[in-house]
């Protein structure tokens, strides 16, 4: 419990600050147009993140995929590697080479990590509850701290005042009994904003594929995967005077699904249930010389696994109470400084564990920023040091600078040292003892990137295409080995070398109402143990698992008025299955095609959409032995009203 309050001090300090400043600044109160001088303040990765490659999913994005999870729109439209157990199973990601658990995900700052696993189910997250998606990749300890290690993927929810009543709705069906309902409202006025979303999805996923582990390759159904998610997003904004906002989110979900057997197994009686709440508050001060920040978080999950096929019922259940204040100002009239504090305190209990567990994590953070009179190049240095249970965590630092070279070129680059603490799992998990593996050391190494991006513009047509490379060294990489009891327990014992070069291509052309747009993505990674404490290692200078070489995506579009058509293809090659890799699966390719057509009238917009998915009936495997559909489809209804405010009066 005094865990807890020292959240709560730190939130409250702030909150305090706050109403002192609401006090000194009620002159702006007089008018209401004043209002209009609240700013946002920018997230640290838009400000301090100086050398990193990043990319924003667009808001086009992100409307064609509001049927769709998270993992499907990474996995078609991004340079990460989403690794997937088949349709409506867990899906995760891999930055680089790197593991599911060296991937920090953001929801407005929070990281959303379970602390049990150290990764987050991306299937599980709704495309339709988000307005921002940004990818951040590389190593950003410094500025996240624990996990952010091979990339962060930033999940951000915002508004815009004074737009008045809006309502949207959306209806889908598709292959394999495939159901989704959605609706959103949000009545934004001058000083105030209030919304709900709601999302409902069924499926009974009964697709047939061909069975390659079975005598004969036969073709299949898909046994035991049926799927049913809820949930609700609920958002308030308030600007409380002329320079200060505060927000609140909740965030509820339900989901209950059967886990299908794989092609080896003849049948599943598995199941799974996740239920999580997530409840946030922000506030935010601007000014002409300081900027404030102040912000705190409440996580909970619980998963229930159980199946009667082996008398099995594992229950767990995890929380976290986050708190974290920052504060920014400039020295000189072309720098910026951040500095600030975060707490997070997690604890878990869990039918594996032998007792309830907890962590307290508190760190302290700094970030400096320089930039020319012209802004044609920036530099940034970021400093973070945590402390866990009386323990100084490895020290993180990142230098990063940018500069334009002419008028077509920008140069990027990048050094970051960081780090990722073992999950409660890892030290926790039955067989190792009443005081779990306290030996077990956090993951920490180096990384470093450079970029170059060409862009230019020339009338009607925009073109960008650019280069990264990169390197990464992860020491004490823990793997789960069996012991001399036979019991699998984590150790740290590998050190794992990734480098490699990405490719990234985009071109836009525009003629009135004609729009083409072609996109194409590249990677070739290397990611191999150079090091290992175990005997006889066979995985020695060898690729991990499940990390393909070569991937690439590309898409082609085009617009005209109301009608748009998309063909998205995706090639994922060699993926070796055996840390010796002796053993791998074979490249695929996939293919997309999106079709929709849009009809305003008055003050109402409806859309109809087919999504043909997989169109070459390709049979492929993410992960062995793990069943994927052929060619699927899904059809859909979406309709969008907004009623502007009435304009205000001077009596008003």
């Amino acid at each position: 419990m005094n865990l807890f309050r020292t959240n709560l001090v730190i939130y409250n300090l702030f909150i305090i600050v706050a109403g002192f400043a609401q006090v000194s600044d009620t002159s702006s109160r007089k008018t209401i147009k004043q209002l209009d001088a609240v700013e946002i303040i920018a997230a640290r990765l838009m400000v301090f993140s100086s050398g990193n490659k990043s990319e924003t999913l667009d808001s086009a994005l992100l409307n064609r995929y509001s049927n769709n999870n998270l993992a499907d729109l990474l996995a078609n439209e991004s340079q990460v590697f989403i690794k997937s157990y088949g349709l409506g199973s867990i899906a995760t990601s891999s930055f680089r080479g790197a593991g599911a658990s060296h991937t920090a995900v953001l929801w407005n700052g929070f990281n959303m990590q379970n602390s049990m696993l150290a990764q987050a189910d991306l299937s599980l997250i709704p495309v339709n509850f988000l307005n921002e998606v940004k990818l951040q990749y590389g190593g950003a300890g410094a500025l996240w701290g624990t996990g952010a290690v091979g990339g962060t993927i930033h999940l951000n929810n915002e508004a815009v005042f004074n737009r008045g009543l809006t309502t949207s709705a959306n209806i889908s069906f598709g292959s394999f009994s495939d159901r989704q309902q959605q609706i959103a409202i949000e009545m934004s006025k001058k000083k105030w904003i209030s919304s709900l979303k709601l999302f409902n999805h069924t499926a009974k996923n009964d697709f047939s594929f061909i069975n390659t582990a079975q005598y004969g390759k036969p073709e299949q159904k898909q046994s035991n995967a049926e799927l049913s998610q809820y949930g609700i997003l609920q958002e308030n904004y308030f600007l409380i005077n002329t320079y200060q906002k505060i927000n609140t989110r909740f965030w509820y979900q339900f989901n209950d699904r059967n886990i299908p057997p794989s092609m080896t197994q003849n049948i599943s009686t598995a199941k799974q249930k996740d239920e999580l709440y997530r409840i946030t508050s922000e506030w935010q001060r601007t000014g002409e010389r300081a900027e404030l920040l102040a912000r705190m978080a409440y996580f909970s999950d619980y998963i229930c696994f159980t199946d009667s096929s082996i008398n099995q019922n594992s229950k767990s259940f995890s929380k976290s109470v986050i708190t974290e204040a920052e504060g920014r100002f400039s020295i000189l009239k072309s720098d910026r400084v951040n500095i600030g504090i975060n707490n997070t305190y997690n604890d878990a209990i869990a039918d594996d564990y032998i007792n309830k567990v907890n962590q307290n994590r508190t760190a302290l953070f700094a970030n400096y920023k320089i930039y020319s009179s012209k802004n044609t190049w920036q530099a940034v240095i970021s400093a973070r040091q945590e402390y866990v249970k009386n323990k100084t965590l490895p020290f993180t630092a990142s230098i990063g600078i940018e500069g334009k070279s002419g008028r077509l070129f920008l140069l990027k680059g990048n050094i970051a040292k960081h780090y990722r603490l073992p999950s409660f799992n890892d030290l926790y998990w039955a067989g190792q003892g009443a005081k779990g593996n306290p030996d077990l050391k956090p993951e920490s190494g180096w990384s470093e990137e450079l970029s170059l991006i060409h862009k230019y513009t020339y009338k009607k047509m925009d073109w960008e295409l650019g280069a990264t490379a990169f390197n990464r060294t992860i020491n004490n990489w823990i793997i789960w080995l069996p012991n001399q009891y036979n019991n699998w327990t984590p150790e740290n014992v590998l050190q794992v070398w990734s480098r490699g070069i990405e490719y990234k291509l985009n071109a836009l052309f525009k003629a009135g109402d004609f729009k083409m747009q072609l996109s194409g993505m590249y990677n070739y990674i290397l990611s191999t143990n150079e090091k290992s404490t175990t005997p006889n290692d066979v995985s020695l200078n060898k690729q991990l698992i499940y990390v393909p070489i070569q991937n690439s995506q590309g898409s082609f579009s085009i617009s005209y008025k109301g009608t748009l058509f998309t063909y998205t293809q995706v090639y994922t090659g060699y993926r070796y299955t055996t840390s010796d890799n002796a053993r791998y699966l074979k490249p695929y390719t996939i293919g997309n095609i999106h079709l929709a057509q849009h009809i305003t009238y008055n003050k109402v917009s409806l859309k109809i959409y087919i999504q043909l998915n997989n169109i070459w009936n390709e049979a492929y495997q993410v992960i062995a032995y793990r069943a994927m559909p052929l060619l699927n489809y899904q059809l859909g209804l979406s309709c969008y009203f907004n009623q502007p405010n009435k304009p205000l009066t001077i009596n008003q």
